[in-house]
């Protein structure tokens, strides 16, 4: 093995090829004080492609001399510039994402965060990071996971990990033949082998299970309209209920907490169905038992017929059924979960529907999802579940062996391993 000019090893892959197929992220510092960074800044966003490098601040504070011999030939190659600008979409062009690289409280960590297409990465000063007035500004928060004792990645280095995983998350987007990026098959054509290699997630998964609640079926909106039904039907603010909203806030931690117990098979389900209504009327100190039945045998008739449907969801399965086999894993009410997918028209996208009754255990109890694999025809290697319950979906899906898609739509910090992590369910199109 000899050594080999870097120049003349990518200009036999032609990366040119690849950057004519890719848009070009812009790079955002904030207040960097040392030139060397600055430099580093530039030099990266050169041989990252990007179209500019833009450094809040003032231009006069800084040793510019040191800045372009740190930057080095890249200092003649990329457009960059100083600006004192407070709104970032005055800097960013329309359309552009920004995407901001810190240990926020709502950030995402990277590689479990499919990032945007057409990008502008904001970084934070070297010893405050980035400040909340820019934070607010930006489209998501993402972190960099650090192992090491010291857990502080210099601004430049975490600046070039962002953008070779948004490199490296183009490119899977590629059409992948014949371990081509949709590039001529030639020696000059562009592959992305070596750092640049990629294995498209179509050819490892062939079956894609999905959760229903929470998921796709948007239950807590389907809930709020079925309260209005049913606090009217029987004029609960006559018995001091103020109102639908305020009796369903009132029920809903509370119908939680039993659902916890049923999935641990603590209490039944006539139980829960019972006193998950008791218990909110005695809120507000009525205690009639007949009046919770009636609640809860309406609820039931009409939740399900309340058709809510979580954003994304009919696009992303008219993008999902002709490519893989789609599954339905749930632990609800095998005739309330049934009425939800005839009436919303989710039934014909589904080869199987498992239900946590058919079953005798519930989520997270891995053996519903072997039960669901063993009827769908399909093994654990080549499935991946979707879910919004780290606890319930994932956790589960995990300890049977399947990949794992974590849809969180609150952005919410959550404890625990997935293979990937979106926050709309249109994101899940660039997975899979």
């Amino acid at each position: 093995m000899s050594y080999l000019k870097s120049n003349d090893l990518f200009d036999k892959l032609n990366p040119e090829t690849l950057y004519e197929r890719l848009p070009h992220p812009i790079l955002i510092a904030d207040h960097l004080m040392t030139p060397d960074n600055l430099g580093a800044m530039i030099r990266l966003a050169d041989n990252i492609g990007a179209s500019e490098v833009c450094f809040l601040g003032n231009e006069e504070e800084h040793r510019l001399g040191k800045v372009r011999r740190a930057a080095a030939s890249s200092r003649d190659n990329i457009r960059w510039y100083f600006s004192e600008e407070t709104d970032l979409h005055q800097i960013v062009p329309k359309g552009k994402k920004i995407v901001a690289i810190e240990t926020a409280n709502n950030a995402t960590c990277i590689y479990d965060t499919p990032l945007p297409e057409d990008i502008a990465f904001i970084v934070g000063n070297e010893r405050n990071g980035l400040s909340d007035g820019l934070l607010d500004q930006c489209d998501m928060v993402v972190y960099i996971p650090v192992p090491g004792p010291t857990r502080s990645l210099n601004v430049s280095h975490a600046a070039a990990v962002a953008l070779f995983e948004w490199q490296r998350q183009m490119l899977r987007k590629c059409e992948i033949k014949n371990a081509e990026c949709g590039m001529p098959q030639s020696d000059a054509g562009f592959r992305p082998h070596s750092a640049f290699s990629i294995q498209h997630s179509e050819l490892k998964y062939k079956h894609v299970f999905f959760d229903l609640d929470r998921t796709l079926w948007d239950f807590d909106a389907a809930a709020e309209v079925a309260f209005e039904r049913i606090y009217e039907k029987y004029d609960l603010k006559s018995l001091g209920i103020p109102s639908a909203h305020e009796f369903h806030e009132v029920y809903h931690p509370l119908n939680e907490e039993l659902w916890v117990l049923y999935r641990a098979d603590k209490i039944t389900k006539d139980e829960l169905n019972r006193t998950r209504f008791m218990k909110p009327l005695e809120h507000y100190g009525i205690h009639d038992i007949e009046l919770a039945d009636h609640l809860s045998e309406d609820y039931v008739y009409w939740s399900p017929r309340i058709v809510r449907l979580v954003p994304g969801t009919m696009e992303l399965l008219d993008y999902l059924r002709p490519k893989y086999h789609l599954h339905l894993i749930t632990n609800g009410f095998q005739e309330v979960q049934h009425t939800k997918l005839n009436g919303s028209g989710l039934e014909p996208y589904f080869e199987t529907l498992t239900v946590s009754e058919e079953v005798g255990v519930k989520k997270p109890n891995p053996e519903i999802f072997h039960y669901a694999l063993r009827k769908a025809g399909a093994i654990a290697e080549e499935s991946i579940m979707i879910g919004d319950e780290m606890a319930v979906d994932i956790d589960g899906a995990r300890a049977a062996g399947m990949d794992t898609v974590m849809f969180n739509p609150k952005r919410e910090i959550i404890e625990g391993n997935r293979t990937f992590e979106v926050n709309d369910l249109r994101e899940i199109m660039e997975i899979l």
